[in-house]
């Protein structure tokens, strides 16, 4: 087993910083409700709003744009947007700059716990998130939440996409999704964690073989073992959460997105393969992150 001394310090306990990316848009909003949510009394929630010079261009026409104006503007459009909701714990910062750009440094400047966007993409284009949430999740080492759907309240159901490669419990190392679980349990308000390995054999593989049942049930048992690894790894959760373990037919992201219908938020680990480790979400966290019906947590 991992050491468990985390479930001792519970998210809460400690003050913490959340940055928020906020503009006009109703998501940005559900994504402000979403961190006053989960954020304790003592905690602090830093709202970004970034601005830019608009580009002008023209072969008959010159116009000047001051940057001071537009920064007084957006600053004032901030201000109007906090002071509208009585919360002491906001604070208000404008960023001048790309918004992805703006909430990583941000982030980075106020040693934030989390970074929190709201989802802008069209998610009837595959694995298509909006360029700010992006860039987030591409660019930090945070937790980022992808606050989708019309949830806005306290996460009390939660799913967990595991697996254990690169689990080593003999050496005491640790993967993303020991590291998803734990923070799923450290949420304030949370009551209900599912833990799910999903596993996927084509048709093809399986064919006409009479054993095909057979070999099912060892690829379910061969999944809970992958469960069960990763729940021993973590160690008990605290008293106040249960966590079921599941193991679940179908492509991960097809069964992620699926468990989200009933979920209040699912968390995934960031896991890219290959040379594009570093560049790219693995398939999985990028599939849940454009079609769940509920927030995601990637957890890097």
């Amino acid at each position: 087993m991992l050491d468990a001394e985390w479930m001792e310090v519970p998210l809460g306990a400690v003050a913490n910083t959340l940055v928020v990316g906020i503009d006009t848009s109703p998501e940005s909003s559900l994504a402000l409700d979403w961190a006053r949510c989960i954020a304790q009394p003592e905690d602090r929630i830093v709202v970004v709003h970034a601005w830019e010079v608009p580009l002008v261009t023209g072969y008959d026409m010159v116009v000047t744009i001051d940057p001071g104006e537009i920064e007084r503007l957006s600053l004032h459009g901030l201000m109007e947007i906090v002071s509208g909701i009585d919360d002491d714990r906001l604070e208000p910062v404008t960023h001048q700059g790309h918004a992805g750009r703006g909430l990583v440094a941000e982030a980075d400047e106020h040693d934030a716990a989390t970074i929190i966007v709201g989802h802008r993409g069209d998610s009837r284009v595959a694995m298509m998130l909006g360029s700010t949430a992006n860039y987030v999740l591409h660019h930090t080492e945070l937790p980022v939440v992808i606050v989708r759907g019309d949830h806005g309240e306290v996460p009390k159901r939660v799913v967990v996409g595991v697996d254990d490669h690169d689990l080593d419990d003999e050496h005491g190392v640790e993967n993303e999704s020991t590291r998803a679980v734990r923070w799923a349990c450290q949420l304030p308000g949370v009551e209900e964690i599912r833990v799910v390995h999903a596993w996927f054999l084509p048709a093809l593989a399986v064919g006409m073989f009479a054993t095909a049942a057979a070999e099912l049930d060892t690829m379910d048992a061969a999944a809970q073992a992958v469960v069960d690894h990763v729940l021993e790894s973590v160690g008990p959760p605290p008293d106040h959460i249960t966590v079921v373990g599941e193991a679940v037919r179908g492509t991960p992201g097809f069964a992620l997105i699926e468990a989200s219908r009933e979920a209040d938020l699912v968390v995934v680990g960031s896991r890219g393969r290959g040379g594009f480790r570093e560049l790219l979400l693995g398939s999985t966290s990028a599939e849940v992150t454009a079609h769940s019906h509920a927030p995601v947590a990637v957890i890097h």
